[in-house]
């Protein structure tokens, strides 16, 4: 289980755990993204599932298939939508024979800790700027200190130099192009599946 954290929100969180879950679809992978976001649940929106179904389900004891839906958008990626749901609540029905991103909300609250403390790694997501930075650096520190390593990070929306970012995040750091169309983007596929390649040989 890998947690997709960032203390700032709209830095791309949601994004690239789409965008990730598809790196690994093409390791013929089958993963599964979990919007673990309950201020703001809309990975179903990015992924073009209904939404219909969701965190609340399995947290109620809906099985697993019957609550993720596939996305159109991402073939070969399942999404179990958001919810007013506590992560602790479906977090350990979650499975471990697949990957599993966990979106995270943004910040440093209870819910973002509670996704850290269950993953087995974080990664931790930011742009360039001074701001998204410092608080991608507060996330990986909770991820640390709650004895979850932070296994990699995406600089999004930048073709620069990110080697700064990576020693301050002391993980391997990869950067992601800009793109008007992230969903379907040549370059943007590279920069994930080059993300994917850090994380080791089969996740």
């Amino acid at each position: 289980m890998l947690a997709i954290a960032g203390g700032k929100g709209g830095v791309g969180k949601t994004t690239t755990a789409l965008r990730l879950a598809a790196a690994y679809v093409r390791r013929r992978r089958r993963p599964l993204v979990v919007d673990a976001d309950r201020g703001m649940p809309n990975c179903h929106l990015y992924a073009d599932t209904p939404g219909e179904y969701g965190v609340a389900d399995v947290a109620a004891g809906t099985t697993l298939d019957a609550s993720a839906e596939p996305a159109p958008a991402l073939p070969g990626v399942d999404v179990l939508a958001g919810g007013d749901v506590a992560p602790d609540d479906y977090l350990d029905a979650l499975p471990a024979d697949r990957p599993v991103l966990v979106d995270t909300a943004a910040g440093a609250a209870a819910d973002v800790g509670a996704a850290l403390a269950a993953a087995d790694a974080c990664v931790v997501v930011t742009t360039a700027e001074r701001d998204a930075v410092r608080n991608g650096l507060k996330s990986a520190a909770l991820a640390r200190a709650l004895g979850t390593p932070v296994v990699g990070c995406a600089v999004v929306a930048t073709a620069g130099d990110v080697r700064g970012i990576e020693r301050a995040v002391a993980a391997p750091t990869v950067p992601i192009p800009p793109s008007s169309r992230p969903f379907d983007d040549a370059d943007v596929d590279a920069a994930y599946d080059a993300l994917a390649n850090t994380l080791g040989p089969n996740p």
